[in-house]
């Protein structure tokens, strides 16, 4: 029995993470002097959270001047329904002309199920 420990060990850790490398599609919706792109949007297994996803990107200055209090929120849709999973809204701060911040955000979701991510930004008031 203890010879066989570590091959089920490794069985069992294979069979969990197996659902784990699913990527999901990613739109932007630009809003005035903003727009984001997003590099990866990926599932995630962790024992205590279950299983979510992790999009990553940056929101930039498009135009001339600067943008105040930029926020993006950043929405996990399901694929077959259109409703939305889960939503954040994560705040960015100011951005000078030309200048850009990264942003990594992790959603609640099921492993099993199509999603898109659709993220926007905005200047706050």
């Amino acid at each position: 029995m203890p010879r066989t420990l570590p091959l089920v060990v490794l069985a069992t850790a294979l069979l969990l993470l197996a659902g784990c490398t699913t990527q999901a599609p990613a739109s932007v919706v630009p809003s005035g002097n903003l727009s984001a792109s997003v590099s990866k949007v990926e599932d995630h297994y962790n024992f205590g959270l279950g299983c979510y996803w992790k999009a990553y990107g940056t929101v930039f200055t498009t135009g001339n001047g600067e943008a105040r209090g930029v926020l993006v929120n950043i929405q996990l849709i399901d694929a077959a329904s259109g409703n939305i999973r889960d939503a954040k809204t994560l705040a960015l701060g100011d951005l000078a002309k030309g200048g850009s911040r990264s942003f990594e955000v992790a959603l609640d979701g099921e492993c099993d199920r199509s999603y898109r991510v659709e993220v926007r930004p905005t200047e706050g008031a």
